[in-house]
């Protein structure tokens, strides 16, 4: 092809044409075929003396693509080091397939690894560090050991960390989601408390897993675990408490009142060098059962009266009661006063932030309940 010199832009074209040919031809050199990661969908951490033991949970891509016959639709993979990142480097000793952690649901944490505060802090620097880990993974403890949790099969499901984070997001309105702790969050949170937080508990028993209550953190190591009865009440607390249900017995009548709307308030003084904090929690919500040949008297204001009255004085009573256990056996503050108090009153939080959770274990803590029956059904 002979080109006139006239032909300025014909030439320009052809030369960009060759150019982008060339580039599509060449491909990426750093391009890595969808079947050659290792795509973690969960990871286990636990401590094993002066070893780390790093659990993976990697789905079986093929199978589940149908592009290759076989049973197991998950691969476990095991590594032991000193750290998480060295153990991250070392699975390509073990595996053809470059590891990525860009769908990542669930990050587990066994027990003996919550005992040693060290190991704590390494991993959640390691995790804020490396932007590949989403911020809102799921963070969850248990009893046992994270191995044993992703090597169980849930319910005939074969891929644990997948089938877990579903327990969340699916159940996000009801009591479950007081106990969701996501990575950046809890990050977060732990900087600005001195290491001090929860973390859902998981155990695998039945053939299922079961969300049991919450580990409870304390100068970023494991200080004790919450029991499950406890969690409505904390979800209160905490403002979290839609979807929730209060029980009451009234005259030999269980009476469910389902909450469906609720928000918490807190106010502070010092009273005589004593911290006193003041919970107001607001919610309305509805009966949902009752006695068939008493349901008249639901449609009696009076009566209403009482019952709210009832409902109050038991969301009281055991809201007291965790509390007790919170300032007694736990000894810091895991409702949230501490980002209040920055926010509401910074008076008082010129006088407790040197001494903050000192001043908390001491408080005066009084709580409010005032319940609003909005229906109480169609029947009558």
């Amino acid at each position: 092809m002979f080109l006139r010199k006239d032909d300025g832009g014909v030439k320009i074209k052809v030369i960009s044409v060759i150019t982008i040919c060339s580039i599509l031809l060449v491909g990426c050199w750093d391009r890595v075929e969808l079947n050659d990661r290792a795509y973690v969908i969960s990871l286990a951490l636990d401590d094993i003396g002066d070893m780390l033991e790093v659990t993976y949970t990697i789905p079986n891509l093929p199978v589940i693509t149908a592009q290759s016959s076989g049973e197991a639709t998950k691969f476990i993979k095991i590594t032991k080091a000193k750290t998480l990142a060295q153990a991250n480097r070392d699975f390509g000793k073990k595996s053809n397939l470059r590891i990525n952690f860009d769908h990542t649901k669930v990050i587990i944490f066994g027990a003996d690894f919550l005992k040693d505060n060290h190991n704590i802090r390494k991993v959640l620097d390691h995790f804020d560090r490396n932007p590949e880990y989403s911020k809102s993974l799921l963070l969850l403890a248990t009893k046992d050991t994270g191995k044993k949790l992703l090597e169980s099969v849930p319910n005939g499901e074969e891929t644990t960390g997948i089938y877990l984070s579903q327990v969340f997001v699916n159940n996000s309105l009801e009591t479950i989601s007081a106990k969701t702790i996501e990575l950046g969050n809890f990050i977060s949170d732990m900087h600005s408390t001195d290491g001090n937080g929860v973390m859902p508990n998981i155990v695998f028993q039945d053939n299922e897993v079961v969300v049991d209550g919450l580990a409870v953190l304390r100068d970023y190591e494991l200080k004790g675990w919450m029991e499950d009865s406890y969690i409505t009440p904390y979800s209160w607390i905490l403002g979290k408490g839609k979807n929730t249900v209060a029980l009451i017995d009234s005259e030999g009548v269980l009476i469910p009142y389902e909450i469906s709307d609720l928000t918490t308030e807190m106010d502070f003084k010092i009273v005589d060098d004593i911290l006193k904090i003041n919970i107001s929690i607001m919610s309305e919500g509805d009966i949902a059962e009752y006695i068939l040949e008493d349901q008249d008297k639901l449609f009696k204001n009076k009566y209403i009266k009482e019952i709210e009255e009832e409902i109050s004085n038991e969301m009281e009573g055991q809201i007291d009661e965790l509390l007790d256990i919170i300032q007694e056996d736990y000894g810091i503050d895991i409702i949230g006063a501490l980002n209040k108090v920055k926010t509401n009153n910074r008076k008082v939080w010129k006088v407790t932030k040197s001494n903050w959770q000192d001043f908390f274990r001491a408080a005066t803590i009084e709580v409010d309940c005032r319940v609003n029956i909005r229906r109480v059904g169609l029947s009558k």
